[in-house]
């Protein structure tokens, strides 16, 4: 799993609460399994263009603003752990 399904993954989980859809609900109007949408948003799966469309479909946003948001993902400051100066 590489950053790109990472931030995919929690772009999709992001979008799917925020419209207040469950993963069986999401993966049945899209047509996919409830499994599937998991690993999506997991990142240990990497979806087609054609799934894209179809979660973009259900979730009612274009591609386009999907890939935005998982490239906002890609681009932001990665966390670190720190110990506090002494």
């Amino acid at each position: 799993m590489t950053g790109l399904e990472k931030a995919f993954g929690s772009a999709l989980r992001e979008m799917r609460n925020q419209r207040a859809l469950s993963q069986e609900a999401l993966a049945f109007e899209a047509e996919l399994a409830r499994n599937y949408i998991s690993q999506l948003e997991l990142g240990s799966k990497s979806p087609s263009l054609r799934t894209i469309f179809k979660l973009c479909k259900v979730l009612e946003i274009s591609p386009a603003t999907m890939i935005e948001d998982v490239e906002r993902r890609m681009d932001a400051p990665k966390k670190t752990l720190t110990t506090p100066a002494r």
